[in-house]
């Protein structure tokens, strides 16, 4: 009877558009029928599977499914990266337009994303010419630049030797978004360089070190923005992320290792042997 009595309850929230306090349970992948599982699926009646979470993170906190007609969201708070960094939304269908088809870890689920992935400080180093005093000073360049972290970023440093003029390098660098150290015959001689960030169009000059001082103070964070859809009969999972910070770099294989799916059919099975009045 209670457990009729909490369906019931559940499902009169949900068709009223209200959030519910009773999804404060998380979704367990092995744990069986839960009001969060439950509501998840009255939630979207008709979807063949519902996301359920299989471990969290160290630093990681859980947030209550929150259901309404035709949704179920929950989210995922990180001490480092984002509170919350991801939204888990559940959906009769997805608009995925913007997303290309990748590897899904959830066979026969089919996965798509439309994500940016910010984690490097890419620098471009053009030297002009190009001459042997030129070339050498920009491969001192990358060399002063290796195994540098800038604001818990890694940073990429190359040489630009392409046989094009110096003008057409540089905006095929800062079109790409890196940061762009060019090297003249004098600033070899003088041991400068000159700067362009990326997107910017004033020239700084300075020693190797100012520059890259420079640059990271226009660093941000790393980022991880986006979306991932789960695309199934009867509905649509959407992962959307706007996580940043030390460690994002790893969100998208942690992520995958923390949540999973239910087989709604078998949840519905399960909940009507355990006396929930579920259709």
């Amino acid at each position: 009877m209670r457990s009729r009595l909490l369906l019931a309850m559940s499902l009169l929230l949900v068709l009223s558009g209200c959030s519910s306090q009773l999804g404060r349970d998380i979704p367990e992948c092995d744990g069986g029928v839960t009001n969060s599982v439950v509501m998840q699926i009255q939630s979207v009646p008709g979807t063949f599977y519902v996301p359920c979470v299989s471990a969290l993170q160290a630093g990681w906190d859980f947030n209550h499914v929150e259901p309404r007609s035709g949704l179920a969201t929950f989210t995922i708070d990180s001490d480092r990266i984002g509170e919350p960094f991801v939204t888990i939304r559940t959906t009769a269908t997805c608009d995925i337009s913007g997303a290309g088809p990748a590897s899904s870890d959830e066979r026969p689920i089919e996965l798509y994303k439309d994500v940016v992935e910010d984690f490097e400080v890419r620098i471009v180093v053009v030297p002009e010419g190009p001459t042997e005093a030129t070339l050498a000073a920009a491969q001192s360049v990358v060399v002063d630049s290796f195994g540098l972290r800038m604001r818990d970023r890694a940073v990429d440093a190359r040489v630009d030797v392409v046989d094009s003029p110096t003008r057409d390098r540089i905006r095929a660098a800062q079109a790409a978004g890196a940061h762009v150290i060019t090297i003249s015959i004098r600033d070899a001689e003088e041991g400068t360089v000159a700067l362009l960030l990326a997107g910017e169009s004033e020239e700084r000059v300075g020693t190797v070190r100012q520059v890259l001082d420079e640059i990271e103070e226009h660093v941000r964070k790393p980022s991880y923005r986006g979306s991932w859809f789960y695309v199934f009969e009867g509905g649509c999972t959407e992962y959307r992320f706007d996580a940043a910070g030390a460690g994002v770099e790893t969100v998208a294989a942690d992520v995958q290792r923390s949540l999973g799916f239910l087989d709604a059919d078998a949840i519905k099975q399960t909940a009507r042997e355990a006396g929930y009045d579920i259709p």
